[in-house]
């Protein structure tokens, strides 16, 4: 006989937006659950257009994922739109009438899910638990979360970066958020004091790993690089991601994240660095695919980088030219002997193949993440260090490469077992 599936809602992960990261937060969690729970049934709870079921390759198996949408559009049809979802789930909350309650969820398909779910959790695209976007986003954030929390009483909490908050409001939002989570996990050890502090020692965290530490790597046959990688492989590929947003001073294109270090400047300096010897070619290596006038395209500011070379050094450089799922970057990501990155799932998406890897830092998640597998010294923190100051410490780090690399091993492989532990307990 076969069993009822188990049900699972997942909040705050999509495989449609341009972000690379977000993309390999849910694959991987998807790949968590579908391993613990083979007959799990797995909806994506998003703010979306559609409601059209998505494909996606799990351990080579193709798995359907559900897709539970809400819409903030005046067009959308009126139990899709986040305040029906919103009113109605307050209605269920505090007018406790099985009839009535029965009627809400039978009206509102995003309610119903998450009734319904045998698991319901969030991990808010890794590092969205915090107001280091501005403080709209993360309210716009935490409302879907409130309401699914609002029916079933609970929620859980995946690995995931919490704080900073600059704002009173966020702060107070995070502390309900908190103390009616039925499980928090935390990518970071930071976070778990954070979260001690803010609910004033009622809550506590379980440190756990990011979950791509897991994602599965797949290379295109003919990945689209141009130009071309020469037939033989180069001495030494060096990756670098460069982090449009960060590149273009943040949404507010005046520094948002108040960093010390001239990141243009030093992109371009460190290109130029690693170009001085021939034996080396730069691949470039975006990991938010957006519209070149956004300030968070990474393919828009990789160009800008490549064409201001001259072109005796413009010729060893490459660049992903067409945009790659989740796993097919980290494929290509693959393909170096080092790598250099400002958007954190890229670093990941390196190290996690045992790739040494210089994480250049906007916010406190990549220390913290680093430090979870014991590598937090190859961190350039972007707030505090100077551009001599980080250029010297990445090519110091690019000649020890060596080492670094024989040291990272037994470290992944530990961060994979003690997620998959996390996720069988959680589960069940």
């Amino acid at each position: 006989m076969q069993s009822n599936p188990y049900k699972v809602c997942l909040l705050g992960a999509s495989l449609s937006t341009g972000n690379r990261g977000v993309s390999a937060l849910c694959a991987s969690t998807v790949k968590l659950i579908t391993e613990t729970k083979p007959n799990a049934q797995i909806s994506l709870m998003v703010g979306s257009r559609s409601s059209e079921a998505v494909e996606l390759l799990v351990n080579g198996t193709p798995r359907q994922l559900q897709i539970v949408n809400y819409r903030m559009s005046p067009k959308a049809c009126h139990h899709e739109h986040l305040l029906w979802i919103t009113t109605m789930a307050l209605l269920y909350r505090f007018l406790p009438i099985a009839g009535l309650r029965r009627k809400i969820l039978n009206a509102t398909p995003w309610l119903k899910a998450a009734a319904e779910a045998d698991f319901a959790a969030e991990i808010r695209g890794g590092d969205s638990f915090s107001d280091i976007y501005g403080l709209r986003r993360f309210i716009e954030g935490t409302i879907p979360l409130l309401t699914v929390m609002w029916v079933r009483g609970k929620a859980t909490q995946l690995p995931q970066t919490y704080g900073p908050f600059k704002s009173g409001v966020a702060r107070r939002l995070a502390r309900y958020v908190l103390k009616r989570s039925s499980t928090i996990l935390s990518r970071d050890r930071e976070s778990i004091k954070l979260i001690e502090q803010l609910t004033n020692g009622h809550r506590t965290a379980q440190f756990c790993p990011d979950v791509a530490f897991v994602l599965e790597s797949i290379c295109p046959a003919a990945p689209p690089i141009e130009p071309p990688l020469p037939s033989e492989k180069p001495a030494c590929l060096i990756g670098l991601n460069v982090n449009g947003l960060v590149y273009n001073g943040g949404y507010t294109r005046a520094n948002m994240f108040g960093l010390k270090l001239d990141y243009r400047a030093y992109v371009n300096d460190l290109l130029r660095a690693l170009l001085a010897d021939k034996n080396n070619r730069v691949l470039l290596v975006p990991h938010t695919f957006a519209p070149d006038h956004s300030p968070e395209s990474d393919p828009a500011a990789s160009r800008e980088l490549m064409n201001s070379l001259p072109p005796e050094l413009k010729s060893r450089v490459h660049i992903v030219s067409q945009p790659l799922n989740q796993n097919e970057i980290k494929g290509v990501i693959g393909l170096t002997d080092f790598f250099i990155g400002t958007r954190m799932h890229a670093c990941i998406a390196a190290v996690s193949q045992c790739i040494p890897t210089v994480a250049v830092a906007y916010s406190k998640k990549f220390a913290g993440v680093f430090d979870s597998v014991g590598i937090g010294e190859y961190v350039v923190d972007a707030r505090t260090a100077t551009n001599d100051e980080a250029l010297r410490r990445t090519l110091e780090i690019f000649k020890q490469r060596n080492q670094f690399a024989a040291s990272l091993p037994p470290r992944i492989e530990s961060a994979r077992a003690q997620l998959r532990q996390t996720f069988t307990q959680i589960l069940g």
